[in-house]
């Protein structure tokens, strides 16, 4: 039996229209896709198709298939009745690549040689590349399948060649919408505006829904990975509009009502470096605050931390525009280092003698000895002061100890940090040398307000200086001044408080 075949494509264009579907259909799913981040699942985020917000259902996909129209001849007359075909793609008119599924088509009716089927070859099978389709037939249920020869090219027709602007280029794999090349070699879409300077180019990602989170996905061999993303404002929280960024989680967020919030992060939020200006970070134009950190109850350990062996120069220069000088640096708390407190400078020093220090105790000078870790100004070394140690050098206002700072264990930071109790042979100590402190007094001694004290007989208390009458004209002992009594020392109490001087 001799067979003659030939066939023409119903639908014009078959391969330029088999690629637009293919991309119409990929738009499609993009336009209906929600992913969520608050349901992140292993596999992938959650994905739902959702109506146009009037109730709409989403438009059908068109789908890969085509239909196709042919004529079948037995022996040189038109056939008739039951034959099986099968249909296969090739990139070639000989030879070649097969290109997509083998189509089997049983118990097709032929009737007066015409038949009609739909054939389907899958996504990316026309992907703009000259296309070839090879056809076996043999009568229903019997016998092998002849292949019938030449293949049919496939053709484009005059309508799907129109499609403006929309070029590709199977051999590199590329599509481009406004221009036919690449920008960089590993492009494989593209979009190009052929307009005037000062005029916006390019695409929008839109969802029917009002309320949709229109999304620009990453994704590596089959995974997402991160993806861009407008979320719409939830008055549940509330939060504004934002454009969000999620990778592992959401790490940027910018509001409709300005500003960018960085986070949440592992280890460090945000990290500027090999800058080639002269600042990392340049804040202008503020209404109050340049950098404000921490709000209750969301404080950090440390609101400026500059780490080992720190900077080359300044770890804070700080200036004022105010003509007063009022403040470069200002707080109400203490400032450890120089040691600046609100109502008095402070000292470190070292414990050296057999007698403990607690606050309160006047000491003196017992030498000099090695700098704290880390520092290269050595430190004196101070005991109580008494008849036998003479010399002040200031008050204890704490006993300090250097450890490990609060919430730098991972890094191992070591800082002064005052602590509660005496302070032994060895300690570090707070000294008072200027402002005000608490001092021991000497137990039955009477201390007026504004009266000068001394060093009493009794290791580290107080007393008043001690005046006689000369002629009529008070005249006051030669010892060295601690301070002055800002109040009376009331009644069997144990300090009383001076503004030291130490003249």
């Amino acid at each position: 039996m001799t067979k003659c075949f030939s066939a023409t494509p119903r639908r014009p264009g078959v391969a330029a229209t088999a690629a637009l579907l293919a991309i119409t259909s990929v738009l499609a799913a993009v336009a209906g896709a929600s992913p969520d981040p608050a349901a992140m699942e292993p596999g992938g985020p959650v994905v739902s198709l959702r109506d146009g917000g009037g109730g709409a259902t989403p438009p059908v996909v068109v789908g890969t298939g085509f239909t196709y129209q042919g004529q079948l001849k037995d022996g040189g007359s038109p056939a008739n009745g039951v034959y099986d075909l099968q249909f296969q793609l090739y990139d070639a008119a000989d030879a070649g690549t097969q290109i997509g599924v083998t189509v089997t088509v049983d118990d097709i009716a032929v009737a007066d040689g015409r038949f009609t089927i739909e054939l389907d070859f899958g996504a990316g099978a026309f992907g703009g590349g000259a296309r070839w389709l090879a056809i076996s037939v043999k009568p229903g249920a019997s016998g092998a399948f002849t292949a019938l020869t030449p293949r049919q090219k496939l053709t484009g027709a005059p309508y799907a060649l129109t499609l403006p602007n929309v070029y590709t280029d199977e051999s590199i794999d590329f599509v481009g919408v406004g221009r036919d090349f690449r920008i960089s070699g590993n492009e494989v879409f593209g979009i190009r505006h052929n307009g005037l300077p000062n005029q916006y180019g390019g695409m929008y990602v839109e969802t029917s829904d009002p309320d949709g989170w229109p999304f620009y996905g990453y994704a590596t061999n089959g995974s997402f990975r991160a993806w861009t993303y407008l979320h719409a404002a939830d008055p549940a929280i509330p939060e504004p509009e934002s454009w969000q960024l999620y990778l592992s989680g959401v790490r940027l967020k910018v509001p409709a009502t300005g500003g960018l919030r960085i986070g949440p992060a592992s280890d460090y939020s945000l990290v500027i470096e090999n800058t080639t200006g002269a600042d990392g970070i340049r804040i202008l134009d503020t209404g109050d605050d340049a950098i404000q950190i921490g709000s209750p109850p969301d404080v950090s350990n440390y609101g400026v931390y500059i780490p080992s062996p720190g900077v080359s120069t300044y770890g804070l220069w700080p200036n004022t525009a105010s003509a007063t000088g009022e403040w470069a640096l200002y707080t109400v708390d203490n400032i450890q280092a120089g040691n600046v407190f609100a109502a008095a400078q402070t000292i470190v020093a070292r414990v050296n003698g057999p007698d403990a220090l607690q606050a309160g105790d006047v000491v003196a000078a017992a030498g000099v000895g090695d700098p704290v870790p880390g520092s290269t100004e050595r430190l004196a070394l101070v005991r109580l002061a008494g008849p036998d140690a003479p010399g002040i050098v200031g008050v204890v206002h704490s006993r300090m100890v250097w450890e490990i700072a609060p919430g730098k264990e991972a890094e191992g930071e070591r800082s002064l940090q005052g602590v509660e109790g005496a302070a032994r042979d060895g300690d570090y100590v707070a000294l008072v040398v200027l402002g005000v402190a608490d001092v021991r007094v000497e137990r039955g001694q009477v201390v007026a307000r504004g009266a000068r004290v001394t060093a009493a007989d009794t290791g580290g208390r107080v007393r008043a200086l001690r005046t006689e009458s000369l002629n009529g004209m008070p005249v006051a002992e030669g010892a060295q001044v601690v301070g002055i009594a800002l109040e009376a020392a009331a009644s069997g109490a144990d300090t009383v408080p001076v503004f030291v001087t130490l003249k």
